[in-house]
Parts: C-alpha cells; structure tokens; sequence
C-alpha cells in the first residue's frame, strides 16, 4: 500500500505542478524581412511635411541647387505627394517626397535587381541608398531610412550638355532636408 500512495503522491504532485506552472512566454514574432535594409539607428519624424513636401526647402535652399521657387506638387506611383522642381531653361528637374506609411526602404531593398547601380551609403547617420537603372542614366533617386516605416526619396533628373552627375545633386539634396527634420516625439 505504501507503493500505491507513494505512486498517487507522485501523479498529485505532477498534477498540481503542472497545473501551478505559468505557462511558457510566447515566441516573439519573426522579424518582418527587410531584405537587407539596415534599420535606422535613430528616429527622424517626416509626418509634418509628407502632405507638403513642398515646405522641405526654402528659397535660399532652392537657389543653392540651381532650381527656381516654383514647385509644384506631384502624386508618385507609390502614392506620396513630392514637390517637384525645375532648374531654369529644365537643366533639372528635383522631386521630394516623404514617405510615412510604410517603411519604403524596405521598398528600395526589396526592388534592387530592377537597378544596375545600387549603392548604400549615409545620409547624416542614418542608411540610404542611392539607385540608378544604369550607370548612364540621367536620373538617380536617394531613398533614405529615417525611421521605421518612414523615408525620405530625392529624385535628381540632370540635362543639357554637361549636366551634373545625377546621384550627387540628390544626396546634397537629400542632406539638406534629413538635417531640416525633427526626432521622432518620445511618448
């Protein structure tokens, strides 16, 4: 009889161990793929000027990249506005949108064999990419990550006869309005 209490002892104790237990913390969920976008290591807030991008750059800005005041909003493909605007005589054409619903350099990312140049580079600390569909294309776009789910997209298009190197006019672009935006408020 001493076996069988033993052995009823045992089941109760198992029973009630098993019952007092917390139940295992649940797995956390898998990292969305980024398909190789570096994640911003700081937050910048574009929300205030993703429904007026054409209030990211002033005059002074604007005369600086040899583009004239005029801009002029644009829906893009993807569904931002940019403000779009023309050098004198059309030497360049500059857009600018930001994007704060969804993580667009992921976007970027996730399209990189659609481009022949594709280069990763900092934007005042924070990851970008600059892409052209060839080394010879007149247009090159800056994608910048400057938050989880939010991006910052300069697109330089140069013309005429000796037209400036594309990528550069829209990385200094780029640089000018990543310095001009906020961190992202603290809750």
């Amino acid at each position: 009889m001493n076996r069988s209490l033993a052995a009823i002892a045992l089941v109760v104790a198992v029973l009630v161990v098993g019952c007092s237990s917390q139940s295992p913390e649940p797995s956390p969920a898998p990292a969305p793929d980024r398909f190789g976008a570096p994640v911003p290591p700081r937050s910048l807030d574009g929300t205030a000027h993703a429904a007026r991008p054409c209030s990211l750059l002033d005059s002074s800005e604007l005369r600086q990249f040899g583009l004239e005041a005029n801009g002029r909003v644009q829906q893009l493909p993807y569904g931002s506005p940019a403000c779009v605007w023309s050098g004198p005589g059309f030497s360049r054409e500059v857009s600018v949108a930001v994007v704060v619903d969804r993580d667009y350099l992921v976007d970027t990312y996730r399209s990189r064999p659609t481009y022949q140049v594709f280069e990763p580079i900092t934007i005042d600390g924070l990851p970008a990419v600059a892409q052209q569909t060839t080394p010879t294309a007149l247009t090159c776009t800056v994608t910048t990550g400057i938050a989880l789910g939010q991006a910052v997209d300069v697109s330089s298009t140069e013309f005429g006869s000796q037209p400036s190197p594309p990528c550069e006019t829209a990385r200094r672009v780029t640089e000018v309005v990543v310095s001009s935006l906020p961190p992202v408020p603290t809750k």
